[in-house]
C-alpha cells in the first residue's frame, strides 16, 4: 500500500508500471491524479535505442533501419500514450530521432545527412506522432 490521497498530496508520488503517478491540477482547477513516464524508464529506453542504432547502422540498408526505428517508436508511443503524458512522449521522440541522426552520420567517413536533408527524409517517410492512445479521464 502506498499513501496517495488528495488531502496529503504534498509532493507525494510513486512509480508503477513505468509511470510516475502524481497529483496535479485539472483545467478547472481541481486536484486530480496524473501520470507521466518514469524518468528512469525513459533514460533506459533511450540507452537501448542508442545501442540498437549503433549496432545496425552499417549492417542494414537505410530503409530497413528506418522501419525498425519506426516500429520501436510506435511501440513506445502506444504504451506511454496516455492522458497527461504527451510531453514526455514527444521528448522521447525528439531524443530518439537525434540519436538515430547521429548514428546514421557515422556509417562512413563522410556524413550521410545534414539536418535539412534528414528533415526532408523524415517528411517523405514520416515517424509516428505522439498522441493519446489510452484516455484515463
Amino acid at each position: 500500500m502506498v499513501p496517495f490521497s488528495r488531502r496529503n498530496s504534498g509532493g507525494r508520488s510513486f512509480d508503477f508500471l513505468g509511470f510516475t503517478f502524481y497529483w496535479g491540477r485539472s483545467r478547472q482547477g481541481r486536484t486530480i491524479p496524473k501520470v507521466k513516464t518514469c524518468g528512469k524508464r525513459l533514460r533506459a529506453k533511450l540507452r537501448r535505442v542508442n545501442a540498437c542504432a549503433r549496432k545496425i547502422r552499417s549492417r542494414k540498408p537505410l530503409r530497413q533501419i528506418w522501419e525498425v526505428f519506426r516500429s520501436k517508436l510506435r511501440g513506445h508511443i502506444q504504451y506511454y500514450g496516455v492522458s497527461f503524458n504527451i510531453p514526455a512522449a514527444q521528448t522521447f521522440l525528439q531524443a530518439a530521432t537525434r540519436i538515430l541522426f547521429k548514428w546514421l552520420n557515422r556509417r562512413s567517413q563522410c556524413k550521410s545527412f545534414n539536418w535539412a536533408a534528414f528533415t526532408l527524409f523524415r517528411q517523405a517517410y514520416p515517424l509516428p506522432s505522439a498522441r493519446v492512445y489510452h484516455a484515463l479521464y
